[in-house]
């Protein structure tokens, strides 16, 4: 039973990093390429992470928690180095494919750096 489990959550973490790969060359602009590495990727390393946990649990007939401090570490540092990314590609002047519907940024007046090309 735990090497079906394993199994599954093996090839659903392989196909969700399969997806962020390829719908990062298939987008377009700037940030829209940093959310789709980030978001399908970081739940495609987080299931292979589970599915580790749960194969050398049941291996070692004891639970091991090693995979899921990993992954607490993962789902804190990865959202906060993306947004870090974001503002410095809109710091620098990265212009998006489509205008801005809202510009929080401007209404605090973020100065902006020469662009990078």
């Amino acid at each position: 039973m735990t090497e079906i489990l394993t199994s599954i959550l093996l090839l659903l973490g392989a196909f969700l990093i399969l997806a962020g790969s390829i719908g990062v060359v298939r987008v377009g602009d700037y940030f829209s390429r940093v959310h789709t590495a980030s978001v399908p990727s970081t739940v495609g390393v987080a299931t292979v992470l589970l599915a580790s946990a749960v194969h050398v649990s049941a291996q070692l007939n004891q639970l091991f928690l090693k995979p899921v401090i990993v992954l607490i570490v993962l789902f804190l540092t990865v959202p906060l180095s993306t947004e870090m990314l974001a503002r410095a590609a809109y710091i620098t002047n990265i212009k998006p494919a489509t205008a801005y519907v809202r510009d929080d940024a401007e209404e605090r007046r973020m100065e902006h750096k020469e662009a990078v090309e």
